[in-house]
């Protein structure tokens, strides 16, 4: 298997993302995998626990799209994030709905006030409504470690 799979998708809030700062390109260990930067989120704000992420397991409610502009914007009630190149997905959902709750994994390509996500997965799960009640508490008790 290669370098891209090395490091698993990390489940994150949208809005720690939001909060996320980009590692210097001077630092070696900047650079995640795939070629991907490395970007530097606050697990908890009482805390000074941080992870280094590229890879990131989103899950939220698609609050807008548009399939032939290769986008989606999920918020998943902490904040909002923008994932692109949808299309590129292998066996990728074509038709998207606004309420639609989904499965995000991608790479970072920018935090701030409105991440931008660059999407390897996005599965629908709004038939699986468990996925949605247990997601803050799963990302939260993830963190803990």
């Amino acid at each position: 298997m290669g370098d891209k799979w090395k490091v698993p998708a990390r489940k994150v809030f949208i809005s720690q993302l939001a909060e996320g700062t980009q590692l210097s390109s001077a630092t070696s260990s900047s650079v995640g995998t795939a070629g991907t930067n490395l970007w530097r989120v606050q697990l908890n704000p009482v805390s000074a626990k941080t992870w280094d992420i590229s890879l990131v397991w989103v899950q939220g409610t698609v609050v807008d799209f548009d399939v032939s502009g290769d986008w989606l914007t999920v918020n998943d009630g902490q904040g909002t994030a923008k994932v692109e190149q949808i299309k590129s997905i292998p066996k990728a959902k074509s038709k998207f709905d606004k309420g639609m709750y989904v499965m995000v994994v991608g790479y970072v390509l920018q935090c701030g006030s409105r991440p931008v996500l660059k999407a390897v997965k996005v599965q629908d799960l709004s038939n699986h409504v468990n996925h949605k009640v247990m997601w803050s508490l799963e990302v939260t008790d993830l963190q803990k470690c």
